[in-house]
């Protein structure tokens, strides 16, 4: 193309990104789907664009970073997106995208901040690069506000060791070239076993995408993959949509037993949940305690039962962890909830994560969420101890607990 194209062609780009922008009816979102595995339900939704126009999405998002408008158009994007949040369903996360350039544009943050954006997970795309500390103080404020954070495409593009450890992300999405026929590749199902082991380190989840055959679907499911996503299960629809009858019926056939065989390569966070009798996961030994709304009422409560109480937001999401005094008639120690697992961690990484954390609290219950963020119980220092007793052949299984040990 010669110059007089050249210039031509980014005219016409710009009159349509201009029309976009004074026009947002001109975009059109639907909403993908992301699945839990174990529970056989949608667990959230991601919000994608679609342009009454014959050239693919991905294009427009092209066209806009090379004329230095992708902030334009992320604006219009997230605006669209966040008016979603009324009618999203229950116990669901909502994910925008945004590219981690146009955070540095008020415009799009004025958008975001506009917001409650509890249950909001925003998605830094993969198609710019910046250096990640950039991305501190905006996403500071964002998390403020309630929202999580999601790297796209780890494992390929910008989302390198350096962001991941920078943005410290709630979320990783692996990206789909990895998960590509991964069944026939050990290299990439090594690679995704290291993004999950990353992901426990750090206390996030995992989202493999891009899932689109059944052999896929069983090796993710193999390791212990918590959230998927991808055409096999759900299709992007323009309403809020439940997870269909021929996908839940995927999910609910039995793993052959040599799924772990298949992956092969050393055991740790996303183990295969196939080799049941061998690997035990935090959902295994979670207890549900009482929760309440303030930490007045939990510390009377933590008192009177001698147990731990959790306090937990209007969203069911913990906040402060109250543990009862260590002697009778002692003063209930108050906790903020730093630490999380979720339900599919392995035990051996949750012990793992629990002697990481600082002297004072080391011997304290973990809280268990789920892919919301959601309260779903507590796992003990000492239930830990004894179940890896107990799987190292050191012990015989413990009876059911009858009340709290705590720890010192």
């Amino acid at each position: 193309m010669g110059a007089a194209g050249d210039v031509a062609h980014r005219g016409r780009w710009h009159r349509r990104l201009d029309a976009v922008c004074a026009d947002p009816g001109a975009l059109r979102l639907v909403l993908h789907p992301v699945v839990d595995v174990a529970a056989g339900r949608v667990a959230g939704y991601e919000v994608l664009s679609r342009f009454a126009s014959d050239v693919p999405t991905e294009q427009w998002f092209r066209a806009a970073r090379a004329l230095g408008r992708d902030a334009d158009l992320d604006r219009v994007v997230l605006d669209g997106a966040l008016r979603l949040l009324p009618d999203l369903p229950p116990g669901t996360f909502l994910t925008v995208n945004a590219s981690p350039t146009s955070l540095a544009d008020q415009r799009v943050m004025d958008v975001l901040t506009s917001h409650d954006l509890t249950g909001v997970v925003l998605e830094l795309t993969e198609h710019a690069d910046c250096d990640p500390a950039q991305l501190t103080d905006p996403l500071r404020r964002l998390r403020a506000r309630g929202a999580l954070v999601a790297l796209d495409d780890v494992g390929t593009g910008h989302s390198g060791l350096l962001r991941m450890a920078v943005v410290r992300p709630e979320i990783l999405k692996v990206d789909l070239q990895l998960v590509r026929d991964l069944h026939r590749d050990l290299v990439k199902r090594s690679l995704v076993q290291f993004l999950g082991e990353c992901a426990g380190r750090l206390d996030a989840w995992i989202i493999a995408e891009g899932v689109e055959t059944v052999d896929e679907l069983d090796v993710l499911r193999g390791m212990g993959v918590p959230l998927v996503q991808g055409f096999l299960l759900a299709r992007p629809q323009e309403e809020f949509v439940q997870l269909g009858a021929d996908a839940r019926r995927l999910l609910q056939v039995p793993l052959a037993t040599d799924a772990a065989d298949a992956f092969g390569g050393p055991e740790g966070h996303h183990r295969s949940r196939a080799a049941a009798g061998r690997t035990r996961r935090a959902r295994d030994l979670t207890r549900r305690t009482k929760t309440d709304r303030s930490v007045g009422d939990a510390v009377r409560s933590a008192s009177e039962q001698s147990a731990p109480v959790v306090v937990v937001d209007a969203d069911d999401v913990p906040r402060v962890l109250v543990l009862p005094g260590a002697r009778p008639g002692a003063v209930p120690r108050v906790e903020p909830v730093d630490v999380t697992v979720a339900p599919e961690t392995a035990v051996t990484d949750v012990a793992a994560r629990a002697v990481a954390r600082s002297a004072g609290v080391r011997f304290d219950p973990l809280v268990c969420t789920d892919a919301a963020g959601r309260y779903v119980g507590v796992v003990g220092v000492e239930d830990l101890v004894l179940e890896l007793a107990v799987t190292s052949g050191g012990a015989t299984a413990p009876q059911e607990a009858g009340g709290w040990r705590m720890g010192a």
